[in-house]
């Protein structure tokens, strides 16, 4: 117990920590003025106005969350050894294994919670617009924290690897392959000269964010089966603790000096 008790302690402490970020409270400030946005837009549109306030507000969410967690996600532990008070931490009776997946699990909470505002603020705009509570709409939420938590871990792994500035173009660029993996697979139709076996490769290597995404069918009013939900949790806990993995291998030998 007691190694659990240190990682809840570095968790709590993160957690903390990321909420008196600033940027955080910007960005879920313009999550909210996005959805705002759907609201006035809804009304120039005749009968779609609550799929433009869905559409917008769910996009909004992706978007500014993503950006939350690479901005924290890359700063967790580079934060740390820039300020130089990792080193009392790691002296104490606290491994480098319970100090990064501590850090992991505040942010996952973190992420949490700034999801939960935005999805609030989406509820509250579609309530003020006289719309019914659609409970599909927590699927494609789902969807998008599932993602986001993975996009913690690329973070955290690249920023035990390499410096800040760096780890957030990696993490950004992978994500954002990751989300356009279909192309990446199919662009051998369009380009000559293109291994297959690469395009493929990279297709199955690459995170596949586009398993998270339910926001159109949520929309439109298409079904999203549990069954569905249950595996891309289970590709999501997988990918995410070998991304994790691989950070804890890293930062084990990472010397400090």
């Amino acid at each position: 117990m007691g190694g659990l008790s240190r990682v809840l302690a570095v968790a709590s402490n993160t957690f903390r920590e990321t909420i008196r970020e600033r940027v955080l409270y910007n960005l879920v400030f313009f999550a909210v003025l996005m959805t705002l946005c759907g609201l006035l837009l809804g009304h120039l549109s005749i009968r779609q106005d609550e799929k433009i306030i869905k559409d917008l507000g769910l996009a909004a969410m992706d978007v500014f969350g993503t950006l939350i967690a690479i901005f924290i996600g890359v700063g967790l532990v580079s934060k740390e050894i820039e300020r130089r008070s990792l080193f009392p931490l790691l002296a104490k009776p606290l491994s480098r294994d319970e100090f990064l997946v501590g850090k992991a699990a505040g942010l996952a909470f973190t992420l949490l919670v700034n999801v939960a505002v935005m999805a609030i603020g989406l509820y509250v705009t579609l309530f003020f617009t006289g719309r019914a509570f659609d409970l599909a709409l927590l699927k494609a939420v789902y969807g998008i924290y599932l993602g986001l938590v993975l996009t913690m871990a690329l973070a955290l792994f690249f920023s035990t690897v390499t410096s800040s500035t760096i780890a957030s173009v990696c993490t950004f660029s992978v994500v954002a392959a990751g989300r356009f993996s279909d192309v990446i697979r199919n662009v051998k139709q369009v380009a000559e000269g293109v291994p297959s076996f690469l395009t493929e490769s990279l297709y199955y290597v690459l995170p596949n964010f586009r398993n998270f995404d339910f926001k159109n069918a949520v929309v439109y009013g298409l079904p999203v089966p549990w069954d569905l939900l249950a595996r891309v949790t289970l590709y999501d806990a997988v990918y995410t603790a070998i991304v994790l993995l691989g950070a804890l291998a890293v930062f084990r030998r990472k010397d400090f000096q």
